[in-house]
């Protein structure tokens, strides 16, 4: 997954619709535009350290966001590329030193989605389950902890059969998607929270997610130097791809 980009090796379109969703996070809990609060710009480094066979992948960027729908992603280890979305789902991956450039355009991958992101819903305590048209079909109490289940009702979401969150007051600290074997697909773990304006927000969070050989992925994502103000001077909030960039597809990092 994550190797595909921090790899090098080619990526093609379908490939790298499987990439983005690890990269960036979280396949289904995402888009939001002007669902975001009023919280203008944000911005956070973050380090990604996945373990897969024994071996261990770090991967560090800093991400900015704009209320706009604007993502912008720089990646600075193992390689540099940036990654630019918005809420149309255009999207462009771009590696500097050779001055190349991928164009996805895709709908249902619209700003999608650092899990830093929708927290700045109203739906966060949700994961924004239920602005993507999940149904909450039960709740339940255990201690301090509530424990919600929600069910996909759009046809694109046709491999889940379920989705668990468990929250502790306000704040998930738990998820688990089922498949339709109901088995358990993917768990995260949301923990350290810190208080921002306008932003209650993780900065650990460790994913596991398992393939159908009963191997698993662990991935861990810290964040660091959030940011919603005092940004200074070389933000890339603005970050546009070059003009004169050449256009490839397969993308390859080399």
């Amino acid at each position: 997954m994550l190797s595909s980009l921090c790899g090098y090796k080619p990526i093609s379109l379908s490939k790298i619709k499987r990439v983005i969703p690890c990269v960036l996070l979280s396949l289904f809990l995402c888009v939001f535009g002007s669902e975001s609060k009023a919280q203008q710009r944000m911005s956070a480094e973050i380090t990604t350290k996945q373990v897969y066979n024994k071996k261990l992948i770090r991967n560090e960027r800093t991400l900015y966001y704009s209320s706009n729908g604007k993502v912008v992603v720089h990646y600075t280890y193992p390689k540099e590329y940036f990654m630019t979305s918005n809420s149309l789902g255009e999207i462009a991956v771009y590696q500097p030193d050779v001055n190349e450039v991928m164009l996805i355009t895709d709908k249902s991958m619209a700003t999608q989605s650092e899990i830093f992101l929708y927290f700045l819903t109203s739906d966060y305590t949700n994961l924004n389950l239920t602005k993507l048209g999940f149904v909450l079909k039960e709740v339940k109490k255990d201690g301090n902890r509530i424990i919600k289940t929600f069910t996909p009702t759009k046809k694109e979401d046709n491999s889940i059969k379920k989705v668990v969150v468990v929250n502790e007051g306000q704040k998930p600290i738990y998820s688990a998607v089922y498949n339709k074997a109901d088995k358990i697909e993917k768990k995260t773990f949301y923990s350290a929270y810190v208080e921002l304006p306008m932003v209650t927000f993780p900065t650990k969070i460790t994913q596991i997610t398992y393939n159908d050989k009963g191997d698993s992925i662990v991935s861990r994502e810290e964040y660091n130097n959030i940011k919603t103000k005092d940004f200074g001077i070389n933000t890339k909030f603005e970050y546009s791809v070059p003009s004169n960039a050449k256009r490839v597809n397969p993308f390859g990092i080399k």
